[in-house]
């Protein structure tokens, strides 16, 4: 299944993924570093940009970094499920894995971590040289 192309800028360590062609889109800040473009009439991903790219993906002792979605906290219930079915879908899942950590029953929150980039990318950015 093809995850897209992308464009990675080594001087801003800026990372764009685009899923289709550029075109209106309603963006989403997941995270301060974590942005997803959505064409809501189709349903469909249209950009991921990770900013301070090189960082999201820096593995720590304890494995892969995890980021708590926090932009999903004021969106309504309709618009939520519209972005969770995005995120956990082909192709936004090759690039961003998402799951819930249940601290206590009533507070549930969702976070991500990155997937291992492409090998081509990976000879890219320096974390990985």
């Amino acid at each position: 299944m093809d995850n897209g192309r992308y464009e990675y800028d080594e001087i801003s360590d800026v990372l764009e993924v685009y899923f289709a062609e550029k075109r209106l889109a309603w963006t989403i800040e997941l995270t301060p570093n974590i942005m997803v473009s959505i064409d809501r009439s189709i349903r469909q991903a249209i950009q991921l940009t990770l900013m301070d790219y090189s960082e999201l993906v820096r593995i720590t002792e304890e494995g892969p970094r995890s980021f708590p979605i926090t932009g999903l906290v004021p969106m309504p219930t309709d618009e939520r499920r519209l972005v969770l079915e995005i995120l956990t879908s082909s192709p936004v899942k090759e690039w961003l894995d998402v799951s819930t950590v249940q601290m206590l029953p009533d507070s549930p929150f969702t976070v991500t971590h990155l997937e291992p980039p492409p090998p081509a990318l990976r000879d890219l950015v320096a974390v990985f040289a």
